[in-house]
């Protein structure tokens, strides 16, 4: 429940579609326009590190996530009624996006740390990858049910964006449901709790598992990689409105196009995940590769005189793969991050890696900056060339670190994934 409504909810402003579609509106600033997808999708873990070992004395940590979950919701709800109240006032909604996306996201750092540690011990191992599927498959179907109304609103909005403060609205309500449901769950009691370290020796620590941990040093090197394909996400709706000149009903169709990439590859990511995290790795990466190829495939049959409804047709084919990732992302590295963390070390194992991810997110207005500076055509081909080598990357880790999934539960309670 807590998948589906979070899911759903942020699928009204997603950091795809309607979150740079309505910035672009406000601004010209390709760099902007970057940034706010950033601070959503990424904001969360930046607080990760310095607090691994305070979470890692806490034999309990879903109470951090209720705490936190009061703070992202009050703020998802002031942004919507900014937006409401004066939606094409750069100078008031810029600040409050910017601001209140911020203090959401960083204050989700509790809440990811909670999250995967609380699923990490009530999940069996090797359902993982059926959870995040299952989860993913019917929070698409909200998806698909929300990228209509975003598709109508967006088709509505034209130089009156009034009617773009439903989506906030919207994204307040079915992310507070989500909050709520997950402040649901019974939480089992963890392991013991781990006497006090400085941040001085989480560091020692970590460079220890990292020079140590040849699984969890390839898993790092490949999400540092995926994440330089992600730079181009947030620009594919804006190149198609912008560069390729499409119609309003093609660009507002994306969110559909994104959905049905999500649902439809969730038999995917759920049937390959139960062989073995590395193996759905592989499969990612191949799927990653296609969104700047189609992209740009698209600028070369628009410049070719191609028929429109070509163009349009490859155009939304990219936005099918990049849902298609988009979901894998999310199921192939929660299964992963999972598997390659002892649940000892669990919490900084995920503290470090989502730390280093946030910031990387970051590189998202340098994706911006690149398209100002240079062309969207050279940030797809930085994106398309980075998603090679992840993919040549994951071939090698499949044939290093794959092994059959354990029965037994790594934790005494259970045989052993933007946190929700």
């Amino acid at each position: 429940m807590n998948g589906v409504f979070y899911v759903t909810g942020m699928a009204f402003t997603s950091a795809t579609v309607a979150m740079p579609w309505y910035v672009s509106q406000l601004t010209q600033s390709n760099v902007l326009i970057g940034i706010l997808p950033a601070m959503q999708l990424g904001g969360w873990a930046l607080p990760q590190l310095f607090l691994i070992n305070y979470m890692q004395r806490q034999r309990r940590k879903l109470k951090f996530y209720r705490r936190s979950a009061v703070v992202r919701s009050s703020c998802w709800g002031l942004l919507a009624l900014t937006v409401l109240i004066a939606p094409a006032q750069a100078g008031i909604v810029l600040p409050a996006l910017i601001g209140l996306t911020a203090i959401a996201s960083l204050s989700g750092g509790f809440t990811g740390l909670a999250f995967f540690d609380v699923v990490g011990r009530i999940v069996p191992r090797r359902q993982l990858s059926t959870f995040f599927s299952l989860r993913n498959f019917f929070g698409g179907i909200g998806t698909l049910a929300a990228g209509v109304v975003v598709r109508f609103v967006l088709e509505q909005t034209g130089a009156d964006l009034q009617p773009i403060g439903i989506l906030f609205v919207l994204t307040w309500v079915f992310t507070m449901a989500g909050y709520i449901s997950f402040s649901c769950v019974k939480e089992p009691e963890g392991p013991p709790v781990l006497p006090k370290r400085t941040i001085g020796e989480d560091l020692r620590r970590i460079k220890e598992i990292v020079l140590s941990d040849p699984p969890f040093r390839m898993y790092l090197i490949i999400r540092i990689l995926a994440m330089v394909t992600f730079v181009a996400m947030p620009f594919y709706v804006v190149y198609g409105a912008k560069v390729l000149n499409l119609s309003a009903p093609v660009v507002a169709s994306s969110a559909i196009a994104l959905t049905a990439g999500v649902i439809g590859s969730n038999v995917i990511w759920g049937w390959l995940g139960a062989r073995g995290g590395w193996l759905l790795l592989v499969a990612l990466t191949l799927i990653s590769v296609m969104p700047p190829v189609l992209a740009l495939s698209a600028q070369v049959l628009a410049a070719s005189q191609a028929a429109s409804s070509l163009v349009d047709w490859v155009f939304l084919a990219a936005f099918v793969f990049l849902g298609a990732a988009t979901g894998g992302n999310e199921i192939t590295f929660s299964v992963l991050a999972i598997e390659v963390s002892p649940v000892e070390d669990r919490i900084i194992y995920l503290g470090f890696t989502n730390t280093l991810i946030g910031i990387l997110i970051f590189l998202t207005p340098v994706g911006g900056l690149l398209a100002d500076l240079v062309s969207f055509e050279a940030l797809f081909g930085v994106a398309l060339t980075a998603a090679a080598l992840t993919t040549i990357l994951a071939v090698i880790a499949l044939r290093s670190f794959a092994r059959p999934e354990p029965d037994l539960a790594e934790t005494p309670l259970a045989p052993e994934l933007d946190s929700a």
